[in-house]
C-alpha cells in the first residue's frame, strides 16, 4: 500500500508540472502573436505611408510631365501652324513673280501670220495688258515675267524672240485677269490696237472664262544677293 501510494505521488507532481509548463508555453505563444500582430499592423501603416508619399509624389511628376507634354504641342502646333503659314507665303510669292503655272479668266489676243508686227508691237501689248492689271501674261506658251526679253533674232534680225524663243505665227497672247479691264485696256481710243490698225494689223480678242499659263524658267542670278538687314 505504501508502495503504490509512493509511486502516485511522483506521478502527480509530473503531471502538475506538466500542466505549468502548458500554460506558461500558450501565455508565452499568445503574448508573442500579439507582438507579431501589432508589429505587422505598424510596419503595414508604414509602408502604406510611404506608398501615398511615392503617389503623391508621381502624381506631382506626372503633373509637371503633363505640362511639358502641353508646351511641346503647343510649340509644335505652332511651328506647324508657322510652317504653313511659310509655305503659303512662299507660294503666293513663287505664283506672284511667275515660277508657279496658274489659271484663271482672262483674253486672249491671236495676231495672224500675215501681220507685218515687230517686237516693239508686242511690247506695246504686254505693257498696256499690265496696265488693265493683268496677273499673268504669256506669248505662245512662254511666260512673261519682268527678266522676260522680246527682241529681234535669227537671220536678219527678222524673228521676234520672247527669252530667246522664236515666236511663231499665228502668234497668241494669253492673258489672266479681270476679262473686261483687260479688252478695255487694249481698246482706249488712242491706244495699242489703233496705232497696229494704221499699218493693218487687227488682232482678235477673244474673252475666255479660264485659261492656263505656265511657268517661267528660273532665272540665272549671277550679281544680285539679298540685302540683309543687321
Amino acid at each position: 500500500m505504501n508502495k503504490l501510494q509512493n509511486w502516485k505521488i511522483p506521478v502527480f507532481i509530473t503531471f502538475i508540472l506538466l500542466g505549468v509548463l502548458i500554460t506558461v508555453q500558450f501565455r508565452t505563444q499568445q503574448t508573442y502573436l500579439r507582438e507579431l500582430s501589432q508589429q505587422s499592423t505598424d510596419d503595414l501603416l508604414q509602408m502604406l505611408s510611404r506608398n501615398d508619399e511615392e503617389i503623391t509624389k508621381l502624381e506631382q511628376e506626372l503633373i509637371v510631365l503633363d505640362q511639358k507634354l502641353r508646351a511641346v504641342s503647343t510649340d509644335v502646333s505652332t511651328g506647324e501652324n508657322l510652317t504653313k503659314e511659310l509655305q503659303q507665303d512662299i507660294l503666293k510669292q513663287k505664283t506672284a513673280i511667275g515660277l508657279m503655272p496658274v489659271k484663271g479668266p482672262g483674253i486672249t489676243i491671236t495676231i495672224g501670220a500675215d501681220s507685218p508686227i515687230m517686237y516693239l508691237d508686242l511690247i506695246d501689248i504686254i505693257n498696256e495688258l499690265w496696265n488693265a492689271q493683268a496677273e499673268a501674261i504669256a506669248i505662245n506658251e512662254h511666260r512673261v515675267t519682268s527678266w522676260s526679253k522680246i527682241h529681234w533674232s535669227g537671220e536678219n534680225n527678222m524673228a521676234v524672240t520672247v527669252n530667246g524663243n522664236k515666236i511663231t505665227f499665228p502668234c497668241v497672247i494669253t492673258a489672266i485677269g479681270d476679262p473686261n479691264k483687260l479688252e478695255e485696256g487694249l481698246r482706249l481710243m488712242g491706244g495699242v490696237l489703233d496705232d497696229l490698225a494704221i499699218y493693218n494689223i487687227y488682232p482678235v480678242i477673244n474673252k475666255e472664262e479660264s485659261l492656263e499659263i505656265p511657268a517661267a524658267e528660273i532665272p540665272n542670278i549671277r550679281h544680285m544677293k539679298p540685302k540683309i538687314e543687321s
